[in-house]
């Protein structure tokens, strides 16, 4: 059949995310159905774009992929919703194909989403092989369920797996997956930052109150062949404009083996291209960041959430205080910068509460700390946005200018269009946050941010 695969997500804050998700799935069809991509991030006029790619292709079947619910500057959900529905309608304006919507987003959603934007189908979960089904039923004239959704045990090949430092993983069915159709990459996303992706592993078997990594990718941890990983690097180091690697696993240290076996071939690969990761306090040692560190690692992003004891139990998060100050001082010997991420007024949490974890992130003095306020967005989940949100981001826009390192996306402090002009200007490649880390004791992103000028310098 003829599948014409559409990436919705045009954010291009605090930089573009080349869409691994719909180049996977593109891969995945390659074998038996004539497959094209649309990529909408970089059209200035999409409506116009979807309309050439539909009258080029005359496709059989369309499948939308939604990436994000809210845009990176949690402003809310209402915007991005009515631009997936008024994309549909553009299709439906000059197509009678079938429409398959997919990602993350309508993973979380998948009811509310199918019914709002009309589509046909959806697909819940990974859709390397559940798009793919879904696509086989219909070229044979079968009439699929409105939703597919994955199994209780995906489909795999079973292997031997190779020993790494006594380590062995269960056989994994990431590994059979085709590789993603990366030759349909808009080369505009390496133009911008130099910055391709990369997965390691699926799944998360941690338990925290407000993550969607378990739901998209299950609990169970899949791992990939440390040795494919490292060939996968070494291929798109060859690529032009790829001049970083961003490790997309919900945690690249856990567990703990897999990362000292990835770090172990990327290093004997001669580090091919410097990277960054998501990564927990948990499980980090000297052994572990000291391993990164040989392998080309410049910077992690750890999802701290909370400087108090009381909000860390309550989130169900599986460190402690110390956890994060440890963390913070392994990285910062081994010169790899650090992003730590805080969730403020989750559950019950009060202003008093966020002023303690303020108070923690001015004395953990990260190179970087990011402040969301929060806001759930599966559909299965009833607690809503943060129930002192204004307090909450009054207290913000207050405290967070006058530290050179703070980001608050929601208020534009250190985030926004000014910020990806002065990185393109400079020619300045990897993920943004890592310049902000490199710059802040000159305070020029700061004040390109559009916020007061540093009343208190950060303690070195």
């Amino acid at each position: 059949m003829r599948v014409l695969l559409v990436s919705a997500n045009r954010e291009k804050l605090p930089s573009p995310v080349v869409p691994l998700g719909p180049l996977a799935v593109a891969g995945a069809l390659r074998d038996a159905h004539d497959v094209q991509l649309l990529d909408l991030c970089f059209e200035e006029d999409p409506r116009s774009a979807v309309e050439r790619a539909l009258c080029a292709m005359d496709p059989e079947v369309i499948g939308v992929g939604l990436r994000n619910l809210h845009t990176n500057a949690y402003d809310g959900m209402e915007r991005l919703v009515a631009e997936y529905a008024e994309l549909v309608t553009w299709i439906r304006a000059s197509s009678t194909a079938p429409i398959v919507l997919g990602g993350p987003a309508y993973s979380l959603q998948p009811e509310t989403l199918l019914a709002r934007l009309g589509a046909d189908y959806g697909v819940v979960g990974e859709g390397e092989r559940l798009f793919r089904d879904l696509v086989d039923r219909l070229s044979r004239g079968e009439k699929p369920a409105r939703i597919h959704r994955a199994g209780a045990t995906p489909p795999g090949v079973v292997r031997a797996r190779r020993l790494y430092g006594g380590a062995s993983w269960p056989p994994s069915d990431l590994d059979d997956l085709p590789p993603p159709a990366r030759d349909l990459v808009d080369p505009r996303y390496y133009a911008f930052d130099g910055t391709d992706n990369l997965q390691t592993k699926r799944g998360c078997a941690f338990a925290c109150v407000y993550c969607d990594y378990p739901d998209l990718e299950g609990t169970k941890v899949r791992v990939r062949d440390p040795a494919a990983i490292a060939d996968e690097m070494v291929a798109r180091a060859e690529v032009p404009g790829v001049t970083h690697m961003f490790f997309v696993d919900s945690v690249f240290n856990v567990p703990r083996s897999h990362a000292l076996a990835v770090c172990a071939e990327i290093e004997r690969r001669d580090n091919p291209l410097p990277w960054v990761c998501y990564a927990s306090p948990v499980a980090l040692d000297e052994e572990v960041v000291g391993a990164m560190a040989r392998a080309g690692c410049q910077g992690v992003e750890i999802g701290s959430d909370s400087g108090t004891p009381r909000m860390l139990a309550a989130l169900k998060k599986p460190f402690s205080i110390d956890h994060i100050a440890s963390s913070r001082a392994l990285f910062r010997a081994h010169g790899i910068h650090d992003c730590h991420t805080f969730v403020l007024g989750a559950l019950d949490e009060t202003p008093d509460e966020v002023k303690e974890t303020l108070a923690f992130v001015e004395r953990l003095n990260p190179d970087v700390a990011v402040f969301i306020v929060f806001m759930e967005d599966r559909e299965t989940m009833t607690v809503g946005r943060a129930r002192h949100r204004d307090a909450i981001l009054r207290l913000l826009a207050e405290e967070a200018p006058q530290r050179q390192g703070w980001v608050v996306p929601e208020l534009g402090i250190r985030f926004g269009a000014k910020i990806n002009d002065i990185v393109r200007r400079r020619g300045l490649k990897g993920p943004s946050w890592l310049h902000l880390a490199r710059m802040r004791g000159g305070g020029s992103l700061g004040s390109a941010s559009g916020g007061p000028s540093a009343r208190r310098a950060v303690r070195s």
